[in-house]
């Protein structure tokens, strides 16, 4: 077979797996927290083990497998003997360790890399996503080491439930309407149980790994991106269970919705540049007034903590990690919402957009942001209007959010996080309408 670029290409290929997972091993060799002497910063080449796997090693073994593979399409019946050859050469090389407690991973490793280089031969560009994958997980050794000793056994079985709902459950349930007005989908209904439940689980894990005001502020930052509404019932739902967790359950709802606000005009932008920059104005300044909130309610956690007021790491891992019931009761009370909206559009119809903007934005922002912003692009609306009907719609979103906050967090955590969203929002619609 001649050697022509497309061949080329795969052996490089081969030869940069090998090179990425021996680079790893011998970064980070398996012995170095053991064998190596306190007060010294580097190991002598004469050191090191002569069973050492490095880059050579696995460059080779790679290498071996893309060469076994490309001779086998000439002479099938020797390209498993080479691989076998190879993967008996790293048996034999484990077993005749002299270490007393060797670890296999290593070896393991060797294998799979033999066996990339040749899946290299016919599929390049998947070898090279499996061998970053393999290469990741192998550098997580010592992330995965601290986690564990950090684990309990009821978060475990928690998280086998979570996954148990996601891939059994949620694929059972019908995803379509049941009701008339069509705003009751038990898929949909489930699928938000889930974002709900989903975004406390993380929250959880970051909070107990980062601590409270960096894992529940990342938890904030993520969950805005995909539902700022879904956010607030989860950390009004921690805030009830752990008190201590106020400050910065309330700092990682605001960071969802200033999030939020960024998200509504980036979607329009996407879709109408003059609309966001007439948009820019009002959720600008609600965007500009939740950050002000955030460093404060930042600021704020930081005293607490400072002063020893709360443990947030310690509290929060006495906690259940998954529980259903508050986001069940938050997914009825969202149909409730949902109906009245749908019935709302049903029986009043189009008397004007800023009311279809007030009902939808009861439940959802991105619709209504969507349909306006088609509606200017294809001009059958003008910007003015169109940006009066998404503020509107924000603000009603921001109202509801309130309530789940007082409803599901308690009065405490509820005002705090409803005089900020209302005070964020009143402020975006005052100034669109001066301006």
């Amino acid at each position: 077979m001649d050697l022509n670029l497309d061949i080329f290409l795969k052996i490089i290929y081969a030869l940069g797996i090998g090179v990425l997972i021996g680079l790893e091993r011998s970064l980070i060799p398996p012995f170095t927290d053991t064998c190596k002497p306190e007060g010294t910063d580097n190991t002598k080449q004469s050191d090191l083990p002569d069973t050492l796997l490095g880059v050579r090693t696995f460059s080779i073994l790679s290498l071996g497998g893309f060469s076994a593979a490309l001779i086998g399409t000439a002479y099938p019946p020797v390209a498993p003997v080479i691989v076998a050859g190879l993967i008996i050469f790293i048996i034999a090389m484990y077993l005749h360790s002299k270490d007393e407690d060797p670890g296999i991973t290593t070896e393991i490793a060797a294998v799979v890399c033999c066996g990339l280089g040749v899946l290299c031969y016919t599929n390049p560009h998947a070898a090279g996503v499996l061998a970053l994958l393999i290469t990741i997980l192998l550098a997580l050794k010592r992330f995965m080491i601290k986690a564990l000793l950090k684990l309990k056994r009821v978060e475990l079985t928690d998280t086998l439930k979570f996954l148990a709902i996601i891939l059994i459950i949620l694929p059972l349930l019908p995803n379509r309407a049941l009701d008339p007005y069509g705003a009751f989908n038990p898929y949909k209904v489930m699928f938000l149980v889930i974002l709900i439940s989903g975004i406390s689980f993380v929250g959880y894990f970051l909070t107990k790994f980062l601590g409270a005001e960096k894992g529940l502020g990342l938890t904030g930052l993520l969950g805005g991106l995909t539902s700022s509404t879904a956010v607030t019932a989860a950390m009004a739902n921690q805030a009830r269970q752990t008190p201590a967790l106020i400050t910065p359950c309330a700092f990682a709802t605001i960071i969802a919705n200033a999030t939020m606000f960024c998200r509504v005009l980036v979607v329009v932008a996407i879709l109408d540049w003059t609309l966001m920059l007439r948009l820019a104005w009002s959720i600008g300044t609600m965007t500009v007034t939740a950050t002000i909130a955030v460093i404060f309610l930042w600021l704020q956690s930081k005293n607490d903590s400072s002063a020893g007021k709360n443990d947030a790491s310690e509290e929060i891992s006495l906690k259940n990690p998954f529980s259903l019931g508050p986001a069940i009761k938050f997914s009825l009370f969202f149909v409730g919402i949902l109906f009245v909206a749908k019935i709302a559009k049903l029986y009043l119809g189009d008397k004007g957009l800023y009311l279809a903007s007030l009902v939808s934005g009861l439940a959802d922002v991105d619709a209504i942001t969507l349909s306006i912003a088609e509606q200017t692009k294809a001009a059958s609306l003008t910007h003015t209007v169109g940006a009066v009907g998404i503020t509107i719609a924000v603000v009603a979103n921001s109202i509801v959010k309130s309530g789940i906050a007082v409803y599901s967090g308690g009065w405490k955590f509820g005002t705090r996080v409803g005089l900020i969203l209302l005070g964020a929002t009143g402020a975006g619609l005052g100034v669109l309408l001066i301006f």
